[in-house]
């Protein structure tokens, strides 16, 4: 799921405890603070993806090396998203005396966190003196 950590996990065994190397998409995994590989004792090599994003899905394959050959696993993450869903029922006409505050609240959810984009008349609507925009 968009923003929540995730981990693939294989074990591989062997004579003589095998070195594991992680690739995205064929590549090397990147080396940053999201993307962080443990091994335990047993063997199990585990990819732990942080708060994952949508450029996290792809191909991930752990390889297993040792003096008598290799192999490898692969698995492909892909990430949920929700479509955005609006809370709040608007009316459609709205009368307001001229000079006077029209306040409009919209609550949404979605994964990943919804835009918002206020329209009038097919325009959108820039913040200014007058319109006021609170997300």
């Amino acid at each position: 799921m968009f923003g929540q950590d995730t981990q693939i996990l294989w074990k591989f065994s062997g004579i003589g405890k095998p070195r594991v190397t992680w690739f995205f998409n064929d590549q090397p995994l990147p080396n940053n603070d999201r993307l962080q590989v443990t091994e335990t004792d047993d063997g199990t090599s585990i990819l732990t993806v942080r708060q994952a994003e949508l450029g996290d899905q792809g191909v991930y394959t752990a390889k297993a090396t040792n003096a008598f050959g290799e192999a490898e696993a692969q698995t492909t993450l892909k990430i949920d998203r929700i479509k955005p869903v609006i809370n709040t029922n608007l009316n459609t006409a709205l009368k307001v005396t001229k000079g006077a505050i029209l306040t409009l609240k919209v609550v949404a959810s979605g994964t990943p966190k919804p835009h918002f984009v206020w329209m009038k008349d097919d325009n959108e609507l820039t913040p200014n003196d007058r319109i006021q925009v609170t997300i």
